[in-house]
């Protein structure tokens, strides 16, 4: 499966948000999506000997799929409740001392794993899509 760069997937995040007076009913509808696609392919080739394919509609749509699942494990991380400390550059920074206290945060919040010390650079742009700042569009 082909991977987009924390660059591309910004890239997308941008396109949507200045289209997102297209989602008319609160979601993107396919044309746009592959708009998006076209868009990506052509602004962000695939490195030579790269499949093509992985800007196509279906690979745009879950790559914002995922990043949405990644805003909603940071946005549990950075509340109070999670009991963690985390910022946007070094993510819940887990250390020896609270190891442990992860490992069992992980198991009941899959989508977290990748944050333990690494940060989400999209957050601000996934949020600025979702319904409650943008009067119900995302997808």
């Amino acid at each position: 499966a082909a991977v987009w760069t924390t660059e591309e997937e910004g890239a997308l995040l941008d396109f949507l948000a200045s289209h997102l007076s297209q989602a008319g009913d609160g979601n993107f509808k396919k044309a746009t999506w592959n708009t998006a696609a076209a868009h990506m392919a052509h602004n962000h080739p695939p490195v030579q000997g790269g499949k093509s394919s992985y800007h196509s509609f279906f690979f745009a749509l879950l790559t914002i799929i995922q990043l949405k699942k990644s805003y909603y494990a940071v946005a549990d991380l950075k509340s109070v409740a999670s009991g963690f400390a985390y910022d946007d550059e070094h993510g819940a920074m887990i250390l020896l001392d609270n190891a442990d206290l992860w490992d069992r945060y992980v198991k009941a919040h899959k989508d977290a794993k990748p944050f333990r010390n690494s940060g989400f650079p999209h957050f601000a742009s996934v949020e600025l899509l979702l319904p409650s700042h943008s009067r119900g569009q995302f997808i």
